[in-house]
């Protein structure tokens, strides 16, 4: 999702500070999909990772009076994810990281892709998790990886090519 606000983050933190709701919501809308594929491609736990970045929402919320650098918004609002993802972790010891992308079950074709993106080395499975599950692209996806933006495509275009020659041939991990 591309935020359309032209406003930058520390001028909507202000805002928000001052009780602008529509601000938050820009600050929401911009930094919440980032957040979700951070934490997808760690986590793999769709369900678990759409609970949290709820839960960041509002703990950012919450917060938002100690942030001390507004410039620095986006990163602390990961770290505020990061926070719980790790506290998560520590409540529920016996659950799996990964699990299927599917949200219904043990549909066959979506544990398959699962194991093909599965089995991509990290960067490439990354890559690709951040643009299918996090809609990232462009500069988005570029600063995800932390890469330049026709490197960052590159390695997507490339996972997705590769999983889909290998879902053509009927490879499986």
């Amino acid at each position: 999702m591309v935020e359309s606000d032209p406003r930058g983050d520390a001028d909507l933190v202000g805002e928000a500070r001052a009780g602008d709701h529509a601000a938050w919501a820009s600050l929401c809308r911009r930094h919440a999909p980032r957040l979700g594929a951070y934490l997808g491609a760690r986590l793999r736990r769709p369900e678990v990772v759409d609970q949290l970045v709820g839960e960041a929402v509002v703990a950012a919320w919450l917060h938002l009076p100690e942030l001390t650098d507004p410039s620095g918004f986006a990163a602390w609002f990961r770290r505020t994810g990061a926070g719980l993802a790790l506290k998560w972790a520590r409540e529920h010891p016996a659950e799996e990281i990964a699990a299927p992308w599917s949200r219904g079950g043990a549909d066959a074709g979506l544990a398959r892709l699962d194991q093909l993106v599965g089995g991509l080395e990290e960067t490439a499975r990354m890559a690709l998790e951040l643009r299918w599950r996090g809609g990232l692209s462009g500069g988005e996806l570029a600063g995800a990886l932390r890469c330049p933006v026709e490197e960052a495509e590159r390695l997507a275009d490339e996972a997705e090519n590769e999983v889909l020659r290998r879902w053509d041939a009927g490879d499986v991990p």
